[in-house]
């Protein structure tokens, strides 16, 4: 893919090509016109996608080429199918935008959702109209299961619409910029009415369920995973991608409180194939495998986003439980000698090989099954991270959004606002404290004094004439 660039009053044309060594490079071509530079771009894109990522010849033979170049995209433009299209917009978007794992689950998206039901329509015949029947279509469409999970038994829900919209909003946006449909037109996707997502909201246990859970658990690698869940609102995929290089925890970082942990990489699995296809983009490391014809690997990534990569303070009492930690760990590694494989990881499994997620969220249910905890998935303990902070902070929406990574502060607040229902609770029961309860004794103190006026009534009721008229003599002469 190309793309033309104005500087003051000349247009350059800029796109990638391999050296020799197999190297990306940049090539940029000036132009005296914004004609001249489509035209180059044009044809730049037809040359690299029948020859590949080459330098793209500018010598006068190629001319007619250029011509037939445009001809046939002309031509092509009205016939092609929004599946054709989005083949294209695949391999040139989508290689170059996309992370191996993003890429693997709209790749997946595409074919299992898109394509098969509208992937034969025109590209020029989609309408907002025909969206947003198809979007309400698919909540009657099965999910299909994946490597990682199978058959759920549910049809595809509105979030997950949500997400087969956006790739088609986006491919559409794509559609025009590289003009396939008419530059001067809206983008029927923007327009769609999308099925109305209902919130639910996800289990959290409260503080002192946590406290009695990690008390009662007696799985080492399991109470260490919670503890960095909790105090240091990470996820599954960085627990496990952590590595002892980051996790700064001797004797002076401790007494001075500057233990931490530098959040750089998280541990996932992914489609081989698909880390190929994208030269191993953001890939740190690929974890042999030791299943003939797996499709998949264990890998270390860079984080989801830029805001992930973060360095989070430890309290004291985490850190030493990491320094005890890592002692029992040395001592394993002394024991089996050259058995144990050793990545340098913090979560590893007894031979030092990768602790899948799956592992981790297995023995995390069995504890919440075998000491009747309420069942929460492993991922709600990053939820009680955040909220438990927000609550130690007095509402610091910039420090927690530091600790968990999430690239906008409106995240912190919009995902976790309920956790102020039961701060609103402990502020109707102070309001009955500080001000009711005194409503309640002038009430009480009234409510008695019209007994006790009721008693005194009916004492002057039942008292003799002579008792009244004595009653009266006293009364008046106390005045």
């Amino acid at each position: 893919m190309a793309t033309v660039k104005q500087r003051k009053n000349s247009y350059s044309v800029i796109y990638w090509y391999k050296n020799e060594n197999g190297e990306r490079k940049q090539k940029w071509e000036k132009f005296l016109s914004n004609k001249e530079a489509n035209k180059r771009k044009t044809f730049i894109e037809y040359y690299q996608s029948e020859h590949g990522l080459v330098i793209v010849p500018l010598n006068e033979q190629h001319a007619g080429e250029i011509k037939d170049a445009q001809s046939k995209k002309e031509d092509s433009d009205d016939s092609i199918t929004f599946g054709e299209f989005l083949d294209i917009f695949v391999n040139l978007y989508g290689t170059n935008k996309w992370s191996v794992s993003t890429y693997t689950v709209k790749k997946a998206e595409i074919e299992n959702y898109i394509k098969p039901y509208i992937g034969d329509v025109k590209l020029k015949d989609i309408t907002t109209k025909m969206l947003t029947e198809y979007y309400n279509q698919l909540l009657s469409v099965p999910q299909v299961p994946n490597n990682f999970k199978g058959p759920t038994g549910k049809c595809v829900q509105p979030a997950g619409v949500k997400k087969i919209h956006d790739i088609i909003r986006c491919a559409l946006n794509q559609a025009i910029r590289w003009e396939y449909l008419d530059q001067s037109k809206r983008n029927p996707a923007t327009l769609v009415t999308l099925p109305k997502m209902q919130k639910n909201p996800r289990a959290v246990w409260n503080i002192e369920t946590f406290r009695q859970a990690v008390t009662v658990a007696d799985d080492d690698l399991l109470v260490i995973c919670m503890h960095l869940a909790f105090s240091c609102s990470m996820r599954i995929g960085e627990i496990l991608g952590l590595t002892w290089d980051d996790v700064i925890i001797d004797e002076t970082a401790i007494a001075t409180n500057n233990a931490r942990v530098i959040i750089n990489k998280e541990l996932t699995r992914l489609n081989y194939e698909n880390i190929q296809k994208l030269k191993e983009k953001e890939i740190i490391k690929i974890f042999p495998t030791h299943q003939p014809h797996c499709t998949t690997r264990l890998v270390l990534k860079t984080p989801k986003t830029e805001t992930s990569n973060r360095t989070v303070w430890l309290p004291k009492t985490v850190a030493r439980l990491l320094v005890e930690y890592k002692h029992n760990q040395d001592e394993l590694k002394e024991f089996l000698g050259d058995e144990y494989i050793d990545y340098n990881l913090v979560i590893a499994m007894d031979n030092g090989n990768p602790t899948e997620g799956s592992i981790v969220r297995k023995r995390f249910r069995v504890l919440c099954e075998n000491n009747g905890f309420e069942k929460v998935v492993f991922h709600s303990l990053r939820h009680l991270s955040t909220g438990y902070k927000l609550k130690l902070t007095n509402g610091d929406v910039k420090s927690v959004q530091g600790d968990t990574g999430h690239a906008e502060a409106e995240m912190v607040t919009d995902v976790y606002s309920r956790i102020l229902d039961e701060d609103r609770r402990y502020n109707a029961q102070k309001m009955d404290q500080e001000f009711y309860s005194s409503l309640d004794v002038d009430n009480e103190a009234k409510a008695k004094e019209a007994e006790n006026n009721a008693v005194l009534l009916e004492l002057l009721k039942n008292m003799s004439d002579e008792d009244k008229e004595k009653l009266i003599k006293k009364l008046k002469k106390s005045k």
